[in-house]
């Protein structure tokens, strides 16, 4: 396959001067690295080598050294995708006990090859399509929203939001262990939460419909800030990711979730739907599938990575992280969404669709609970307070996260002239 990443040269000339890029090896292509976040879930890897377990018989392993693969030459590469904080962590772990191979990410080490098995959180903003050809199928990896998004702000906060590699790694050592203050919780999720609840959705939909671009053109955070917004439905059919035509079929072989895998009961079964998807492909060798449910729970015993049990050593519990009413009316419309998709027309004979639609349903008891018992104990009633939106943006701002296509700096990116339609004449700051 081409090696070739197939990027617009329009695009290439959006990139900010302190986004990086680097020429590989017999790769004519320029590598986009502006992303942080996946970097962040395998800061550890370099102090601890990540282990395989041995079978050893009668349902027995033991773990020894993973691998990395410094020649993708002959080896079946496999893409493990997901939104942010959607529980890569325990996932990447898992299978690195099954295969002895290390898992790469799509940002960290970009020295070596992202060949094998690759994680990433693309197209979310959060992520990087840094791996071009290599690849050849694709897993995806989802998470109650309900707990996908608090988590995904607790990571961002321990790194203090940074916006770049270099201050990300400052604060990479702050990693797995506390959450955030609370007023900083309530002031992101009220800020963010509109866009994240539909790029969890969209996230999901990008891979299940092969690269469904919800995204407009020029927009090459894929943050959808102003002046860029997301595609609505009045624009379908939307356009198919170029990544997804000439890189990589992006329909999953398979679909799990963050619930399944850390289940003490279900957890063995879903690591065997990866071993199942894995095993026989050039270049993979895994665990016979006696020791599957040995290899679970060995790696939640052995795993060297920080858990986020440390967060609870030092911070309020997880359930503190709350939603309003109405932020839950949201995810409850959202799960319903997806879940009426999933189970009609073409998609109620697809098997990893009705996976989701499980899923969804079980996501939705769940959450469905929390509401009733918000209806019944409801908060006081806040009085409309006017100011508090721009306190949010401004403090969004203030961190480097928003305004991100600000009118001078785009002008500085010679790019001005095919994105100017977007500003009004008056526009400073976005």
């Amino acid at each position: 396959k081409s090696r070739d990443f197939c990027l617009d040269p329009i695009f290439i000339k959006m990139l900010p001067k302190n986004m990086r890029c680097l020429i590989r090896k017999h790769i004519t292509s320029i590598w986009i690295m502006g992303s942080i976040w996946v970097c962040i879930l395998l800061h550890s890897s370099s102090k601890s080598v990540r282990r395989l377990s041995l079978n050893l018989g009668g349902g027995n392993c033991k773990w020894t050294g993973a691998e990395a693969i410094m020649d993708g030459t002959g080896v079946f590469g496999t893409l493990l995708a997901s939104y942010p904080a959607s529980g890569m962590r325990v996932t990447w772990q898992q299978t690195s006990s099954l295969t002895g191979l290390q898992v790469r990410d799509d940002f960290f080490n970009l020295h070596l090859p992202k060949v094998g098995i690759v994680k990433t959180q693309y197209p979310h903003y959060e992520g990087i399509w840094s791996y071009g050809s290599y690849l050849d199928q694709v897993v995806l990896l989802i998470r109650n929203p309900r707990w996908a998004l608090p988590s995904y702000h607790t990571l961002i906060s321990e790194i203090d939001y940074a916006h770049s590699w270099e201050l990300a790694y400052d604060e990479i050592s702050n990693v797995f262990t506390q959450r955030s203050p609370m007023y900083d919780w309530t002031r992101w999720r009220d800020y963010r939460f509109t866009d994240e609840i539909r790029m969890w959705g969209l996230h999901i939909d990008f891979y299940m419909e092969n690269g469904t671009k919800y995204w407009v053109e020029h927009d090459f955070e894929r943050n959808g800030q102003f002046p860029f917004y997301f595609r609505n439905e009045s624009e379908k059919p939307w356009p198919q990711d170029l990544n997804c035509i000439y890189n990589i079929d992006c329909v999953p072989v398979l679909a799990i979730s963050y619930e399944n895998m850390i289940d003490t009961a279900k957890g063995p079964n879903e690591l065997r739907k990866i071993a199942n998807v894995l095993r026989g492909k050039p270049g993979m060798t895994v665990i016979e599938d006696e020791a599957i449910d040995c290899v679970w729970a060995k790696t939640w015993i052995d795993a060297p990575e920080p858990s986020n049990n440390n967060r609870d050593l030092k911070s309020l519990p997880r359930t503190d992280y709350k939603f309003t009413l109405d932020q839950l009316y949201t995810i409850e419309a959202k799960l319903v969404e997806k879940r009426t998709k999933y189970s009609s027309g073409s998609w109620a004979s697809n098997e990893n669709a009705q996976y989701l639609v499980e899923m969804f349903t079980e996501y939705l008891a769940e959450l469905r609970i929390e509401i009733a018992s918000q209806e019944a104990n409801p908060g006081p009633t806040p009085s409309p307070d006017p100011s508090y939106l721009l306190e949010i943006k401004n403090w969004y701002s203030s961190l480097g996260k928003g305004n991100r296509y600000d009118k001078a700096k785009i002008q500085m990116m010679g790019i001005w002239e095919e994105v100017k339609q977007f500003y009004d004449d008056d526009d400073g700051v976005a």
